[in-house]
């Protein structure tokens, strides 16, 4: 039997992959455990084939104070974690990154882009990816994910906030941009495939949905699976395109922010836009 050891016993992703697995890899048991307050130190990584590293500082309001639980939370810990794993013999090191490496502009982001995070969240994680490629090699494979937007049951951030004011606004503006996101399950899946994965010892994945999601839609999908009628208003489109330019909340809703699709792309789709937003609204 295969076994994944999770680090983040109360991440959303980490809680998610091991229920996911549950239903499509019985064969393989999945472990969580602790990760600020030292559980993971007690654990003897010997017994595991792969590490998945889910903890970070994640939807928080940054302050500058803050730099520091930053550091240490998401940059140091994925290094400590991850040499304490090679070094008990764990083949495989997965770490969930983020989007924010590339920056917040709006922008469509090529495969080749060079990352420039401007938040301590982004510089944090990419701090913590660049200690992990020193560690990888044929013995030990690292794989980082660096996923937009994640979206489920119950999942928190930004998307929980736009399905609660979606329900309250019968009327939305129409506009035209496109954004990368990516439903938990698919997510599950594309993590799922990587560790059957043994070509690279150090490779970066940028997992999104097959479609690009534009607003207007997303809010009328999630007013549909609760019954709702949604009214579109086509003459607000350039008023919002200009305020987005000045108000990064503005920019993170209306503007464009998406990554090239790779021929990947479709291989882990296990639910399209429509059967994810029903299922996370049911």
């Amino acid at each position: 039997m295969k076994q994944i050891l999770v680090i983040g016993e109360h991440s959303y992703i980490g809680t998610s992959f091991r229920d996911y697995m549950a239903d499509c890899a019985p064969d393989v048991k999945i472990t969580l455990t602790g990760a600020r307050d030292g559980a993971w130190k007690q654990k003897d990584f010997s017994h595991y084939d792969a590490v998945l590293h889910a903890a970070a500082v994640v939807h928080k309001k940054e302050q500058p104070d803050m730099r520091q639980l930053y550091h240490e939370v998401n940059s140091l810990l994925p290094y400590q974690v991850a040499k304490k794993a090679k070094a008990e013999g764990v083949k495989q090191f997965l770490f969930l990154s983020t989007m924010a490496v590339y920056g917040e502009e709006s922008r469509m982001i090529a495969a080749e882009a060079s990352p420039k995070p401007v938040t301590l969240y982004g510089k944090s994680k990419l701090k913590a990816e660049r200690g992990l490629k020193k560690l990888a090699d044929e013995s030990f494979r690292v794989s980082v994910f660096r996923p937009p937007m994640v979206y489920g049951p119950d999942c928190p951030g930004n998307y929980g906030k736009l399905a609660r004011l979606a329900n309250f606004l019968p009327v939305f503006p129409k506009v035209e941009n496109k954004r990368s996101m990516i439903y938990i399950e698919n997510l599950c899946e594309c993590i799922r495939q990587k560790l059957l994965d043994e070509t690279e010892s150090f490779c970066v994945i940028c997992p999104q949905d097959a479609e690009y999601v534009n607003t207007t839609e997303l809010v009328r999908e999630i007013r549909k699976a609760h019954g709702k009628h949604t009214w579109a208003l086509p003459f607000l489109d350039r008023p919002i395109r200009l305020f987005a330019k000045k108000s990064s909340i503005l920019g993170k809703v209306f503007g464009n922010c998406c990554y090239e699709k790779g021929e990947s792309v479709r291989s882990y789709q296990v639910k399209n836009f429509c059967e994810a937003i029903q299922k996370t609204e049911r």
